[in-house]
């Protein structure tokens, strides 16, 4: 049976607690160091990680400075047996000193994640291949996908979402702003999922997995909708429904709460831009739906919070500051606006607080 594992500071406390027990006589001899063996302290940020990562990323900028300023200079051979070369050897440390320095092993395979993407760019150049930028963004994030589920590195991993997300990006904006798709997402998104259940579903790294996956389907929105009113408004409550169904879908414990809070984000953000009336003009179902869907979310939001959501009365104070805005900015003097808005704030500030000293959770449950 595997052992749970938990930040330093919690099993410190649980130490502290559990002989706090002990001295009381309310826990019989050796129950503590039983109890404790369950628990293994998880790696948390570590100076001489932090301090070797930093380093490595410095000493790969100042290689890549150096190659860059003197390239005009090399022939043809020599830039690509350098670039292979530098690629080979980083990665070749990393794996001889693995076993006695693992940290400083690891920088290694970082320089060589570094050195790949940088090849990727000069072997380009170097041989005139014509090409997007997003492919190669695209290939940098491929080649290093196999290094980081060897390593099953968290840093290497989310970097590599990063690349992801920048190629999706830059479709999107380069290739007419929806009108061109990532269809290798399809793929690559299930393979960073299958490599997050490898890694027993890292919590950071699960949170960029889903933004990814997010990303890609507001583009399939945009492409969908390509610009056109009346079905606008379809694409907008499709990704609502997306917000609503992530709060709601039954996932792994330890990232629940990921995808609730992700899924509160979507909705909450989606659902108050709807309520806005000029979003329904063009839609089959007039200006003034808009009026019915924010009663109907208002309801729904007010059904979160029963279930013991905190994270819906940030929703609901939005929701009630953008209509009393609405409605007052108007009528009232500008002072008043603002002594009522900050007093609805206040108050809903109170009742947070008092629903967070109840125990109610910070999401959906």
């Amino acid at each position: 049976m595997s052992k749970r594992k938990i930040t330093k500071g919690n099993y410190q406390f649980m130490k502290n607690e559990l002989e706090f027990f002990e001295r009381k006589g309310l826990l019989p001899d050796l129950q503590k160091e039983e109890i404790l063996g369950q628990y293994e302290v998880s790696g948390g940020l570590n100076f001489v990680r932090i301090l070797l990562t930093v380093g490595a990323f410095l000493l790969g900028i100042g290689v890549l400075s150096f190659v860059a300023s003197n390239w005009i200079y090399m022939g043809k051979t020599l830039k690509f047996a350098l670039i292979l070369l530098s690629i080979l050897g980083v990665n070749i440390a990393g794996l001889k000193m693995a076993k006695n320095h693992p940290k400083t092993a690891l920088t290694m395979h970082y320089l060589g994640v570094l050195f790949f993407g940088a090849g990727i760019f000069l072997v380009e150049q170097m041989f005139n291949i014509g090409g997007e930028y997003q492919n190669s963004l695209l290939i940098w994030a491929l080649g290093s996908i196999p290094i980081a589920y060897v390593l099953k590195d968290k840093i290497i991993l989310i970097f590599i979402s990063f690349l992801l997300f920048f190629y999706q990006t830059a479709i999107f904006i380069d290739d007419d702003f929806g009108l061109h798709i990532p269809y290798s997402m399809l793929l690559m998104i299930p393979l960073l999922c299958f490599i997050n259940k490898q890694i027993n579903y890292s919590k950071l790294f699960t949170f960029f997995v889903n933004a990814l996956a997010i990303e890609f389907v507001t583009l399939l929105v945009f492409r969908f909708v390509a610009f056109d009113e009346e079905r606008a408004i379809f694409g907008l409550l499709f990704l609502f429904f997306i917000g609503i169904a992530m709060v709601f879908i039954p996932v792994k414990d330890r990232i629940k709460t990921i995808f609730e809070v992700q899924g509160h984000l979507i909705h909450g953000f989606v659902g108050i831009a709807l309520t806005f009336s000029f979003l329904w003009e063009e839609s089959i179902f007039g200006s003034h739906f808009h009026f019915i869907f924010g009663v109907a979310y208002f309801l729904f939001v007010l059904f979160l919070m029963k279930r013991g959501s905190l994270f819906s009365i940030v929703i609901l104070c939005a929701l009630i500051l953008r209509f009393y805005v609405d409605l007052s900015y108007d009528f009232l003097p500008k002072s008043m606006v603002f002594i009522l808005g900050g007093a609805i704030l206040m108050g809903f500030g109170y009742y947070f607080e008092k629903q967070r000293k109840k125990g109610g959770k910070k999401n959906v449950g």
